[in-house]
């Protein structure tokens, strides 16, 4: 599909590398990154600046820019929230308080439990430790501390997109009769149509590539959800039934099994390789 440019050469090839980044990670040019900051931060993040020429505020900003996404700033909570429900986050970029519990935190599980999937960079000013282990038990993918080097924070934030998205990124499974596409996000067995949402389909795609292995509650929610801890949620098992519904439902033979104490684990008679 060829792409309209406009405006000056190097506009152009500001908006090629932008669309060739996001064509590298599998990322939709409708997602966008959330960068939330409570008012008062700027200042401190100014302060604090970066290790290399070009600090500040200015350069956090541009970093995030440069992955070709769109970045939404965000200031309170309410905002957040609204942002994370509305819009296709591909990631979020946050500053937490610095050791104080971070009332976002209800707002990426509340996203995460209705099914959206994003990596969360957590950003404080108290150095890794305690603080780093309750941001990741929270939710948090990476964590990072006052004061932020440019290059570190540029890394941090390409790793977290290209693993998060390389999930999504496989080649096509087929298993007895089912076929899952992931460029297409589409899932048919027997020549019909699922019609899987798109959290649906990240969770069958994850069960169908470990094929015959156990996956575990908790395995299944870092990899399809991206918790790193969460207990007492139910959210594996309603996607499993709604799974089983449009998946198993008037076959004879289950693709879907439950493993009593231990997880599921997508199994058929014969297993297809890749395809």
């Amino acid at each position: 599909m060829a792409a309209l440019f406009w405006g000056t050469l190097n506009h152009i090839q500001r908006r090629y590398h932008c669309l060739r980044r996001r064509r590298i990670w599998g990322i939709s040019v409708d997602e966008i990154i959330i960068w939330f900051f409570p008012e008062g931060k700027e200042g401190r993040l100014l302060h604090d600046g970066l290790e290399e020429p070009g600090k500040g505020w200015d350069a956090t900003g541009r970093i995030l820019r440069e992955t070709g996404l769109t970045v939404v700033e965000s200031m309170d909570i309410k905002s957040l929230r609204n942002g994370l429900s509305q819009h296709d986050t591909a990631m979020l970029v946050a500053e937490i308080p610095d050791g104080e519990p971070w009332e976002g935190w209800e707002a990426v599980a509340e996203a995460r439990e209705n099914g959206k999937s994003f990596p969360v960079l957590a950003i404080s000013a108290v150095q890794g430790g305690d603080a780093a282990e309750s941001a990741f038990k929270a939710g948090a993918n990476d964590y990072m501390a006052h004061p932020l080097h440019v290059g570190e924070l540029k890394c941090r934030i390409e790793n977290l997109l290209t693993l998060t998205h390389r999930r999504h990124a496989g080649g096509t499974l087929k298993i007895d009769g089912l076929v899952l596409e992931p460029s297409q996000r589409r899932a048919v067995r027997d020549g019909r149509d699922l019609k899987l949402t798109p959290k649906e389909f990240a969770l069958l795609y994850y069960l169908s590539a470990n094929r015959s292995e156990i996956c575990s509650r908790d395995d299944i929610l870092r990899h399809v959800w991206g918790y790193h801890f969460q207990a007492g949620t139910n959210v594996v098992d309603v996607y499993i039934r709604h799974l089983r519904l449009k998946v198993d439902k008037g076959y004879r033979q289950k693709l879907i099994h439950t493993v009593r104490g231990a997880g599921y684990v997508v199994k058929a008679p014969e297993m297809a390789p890749y395809a």
